[in-house]
């Protein structure tokens, strides 16, 4: 029924409902703990135009998001000194290219929506409304694939991610920034919480990990993990309210209450 069973072996067979709003359902796999949007709540979507980014406020504090996507970029630059080529998939309205050609990095933004990627371009970013085919098709290749946010948005995250190994470089790195499953108040009010009700972002979402099948995940798609969570230490790009930020983003996860977790993965042969 669910893509683990065919890619982490589970028995498709010990699944529970996890939670319910109405017709939209939620189902966890017990054998490897994915939360999956149910079958029958597949008919739910919601279009990605101008009022879904309105509604988001995604255009508020672009000051801060781009300074965040830039703290991204630079955690991912310590695993690839060299890295010059970046592809974000689902690239909203600019904030991490923006970061990118901040840093000289030539990149490029895709998105389904033609709203987000004509501000993009507006802006003078590199975006376009482009499949992951028709990217191999132009045979580019990536130095970091950087999905925030996005890999839950898609049915397979499988088939996602075979496609992002297709376009990185031979090091190539993917940077995935999922909700965590595991946060404690989406756990404590379930089918109440914005992950898994109509009125909040469940039924834009069909998959849930948290950081121990999501690892499962990548590896079954040909990535090993190199960084989980935020570092304390780092080498290089460090400022100290990076730092503080680091601090305080690691705080969090001991207790369950980061709504997002941060996991790099480096390209390995399938």
């Amino acid at each position: 029924m669910y893509k683990c069973t065919e890619h982490l072996n589970c028995s498709g067979k010990n699944i529970s409902l996890y939670a319910q709003d109405g017709e939209l359902k939620f189902e966890r796999c017990n054998d490897c703990g994915i939360i999956w949007r149910s079958p029958d709540s597949m008919h739910i979507l919601k279009p990605y135009e101008q009022a879904y980014f309105d509604s988001k406020s995604y255009s508020k504090r672009r000051k801060h998001k781009v300074k965040k996507s830039g703290w991204l970029i630079d955690m991912a630059r310590l695993h690839h000194l060299k890295l010059s080529k970046l592809l974000e998939v689902g690239c909203s309205i600019g904030h991490t290219l923006e970061a990118a050609k901040n840093r000289n990095i030539n990149h490029l933004g895709i998105d389904i929506s033609n709203y987000a990627v004509e501000f993009c371009n507006k802006l003078g970013l590199n975006a376009s409304v482009s499949t992951f085919d028709q990217l191999k098709e132009v045979g580019n290749k990536y130095d970091l694939i950087f999905m925030q946010h996005v890999l839950e948005h898609f049915e397979n995250p499988f088939s996602t991610l075979l496609d992002c190994h297709n376009l990185l470089n031979d090091v190539g790195l993917l940077l995935i920034l999922v909700p965590n499953s595991k946060y404690k108040r989406a756990v404590k009010y379930n089918s109440k919480h914005r992950f898994y009700s109509l009125n909040g972002v469940g039924s834009e979402h069909f998959s849930y990990f948290n950081y121990s099948n999501l690892r499962k995940v990548l590896q079954a798609s040909g990535f090993k993990v190199v960084q989980e969570n935020y570092p304390v230490f780092m080498a290089r790009h460090n400022s100290f309210e990076f730092f503080v930020n680091r601090i305080f983003r690691r705080s969090l996860s001991f207790f369950n209450s980061d709504q997002e977790i941060l996991v790099i993965a480096r390209k390995t042969d399938k």
